[in-house]
């Protein structure tokens, strides 16, 4: 079990690496794979409490979005504006059709948003400015190191617990040590940015984005337990052997990588 977690997490870091030094269409192609592949264990999961999701309304959202945004055919006002399309038309099923109802319609919509927007919200971050490469590779690395410094402070300090009933294992000093390890990560990561590749950013950036990261990337565990508590299954696929799915390993990035766009338009844009 040990032995496939790690191989397979070799694998993808080895992939992640290439992707990000080619760039281009093999990146964009990665990611809406992985968008696909994650909106479908959302709707499988869903499906497993009983309900019956709109999925090929999803699934023609999130290639539309795809077209859009890599042949730059329309901006973040009308990705969210067409959202809302989604959602009408989702709303309109469950009028005309007695297949679909109002809860099927809302887990559609959430299904396009939870993971399938976020998840192209990397190749937007990607795409931000000259360095936004930079900054996607530095939000993956602070997003990392909370996940590790949380797994080992909450083993050797732990006693507190977080949120035992979404996730029993976790605690409070856990959580603290995963912000103290994203930001500690995320300013080494910034120094040899700003010395090796001349980014001018600036540490305060840095560190902001470094706590963003610290948090977000726990809220978005504990929200994809939630959701599998929820839906009661284990995980949410097996694709990535002693990982899971791509939920389980993705979780934390879907929290973070959107908010440190958000970020991105509102103060370093």
């Amino acid at each position: 079990m040990l032995i496939s977690r790690i191989a397979s997490a070799a694998i993808g870091i080895v992939y992640l690496i290439l992707a990000f030094y080619i760039g281009g269409w093999l990146l964009d192609l990665s990611v809406l794979g992985i968008a696909l592949i994650g909106m479908y264990e959302f709707y499988t999961a869903v499906r497993h409490r009983g309900y019956n999701p709109v999925s090929w309304v999803g699934y023609l959202f999130i290639f539309w979005l795809f077209g859009s945004i890599t042949l730059h055919l329309s901006g973040f006002h009308a990705v969210l504006l067409s959202v809302l399309v989604v959602a009408f038309f989702c709303l309109f099923l469950t009028v005309v059709s007695q297949r679909w109802n109002l809860l099927d319609a809302c887990l559609t919509v959430l299904g396009l948003i939870y993971p399938g927007l976020a998840f192209m919200s990397m190749i937007l971050l990607y795409r931000a400015a000259d360095y936004g490469k930079y900054l996607l590779i530095f939000t993956l690395f602070a997003t990392w190191a909370t996940d590790t410094f949380a797994y080992f402070t909450g083993l050797g300090l732990g006693k507190n617990k977080l949120c035992p009933r979404i996730s029993p294992k976790k605690t409070v000093e856990g959580s603290i040590g995963g912000v103290v390890g994203s930001l500690v990560t995320g300013i080494v990561v910034g120094m040899v940015f700003t010395h090796s590749y001349n980014l001018e950013i600036g540490y305060l950036h840095y560190t902001v984005i470094s706590l963003l990261c610290g948090i977000t990337s726990q809220i978005g565990d504990l929200s994809a337990s939630s959701i599998k508590r929820f839906c009661n299954i284990k995980d949410f696929g097996r694709i990535l052997p002693g990982h899971g799915g791509i939920l389980d390993r993705f979780d934390s990035i879907l929290f973070t990588v959107p908010v440190v766009y958000s970020y991105y338009l509102l103060f370093l844009s």
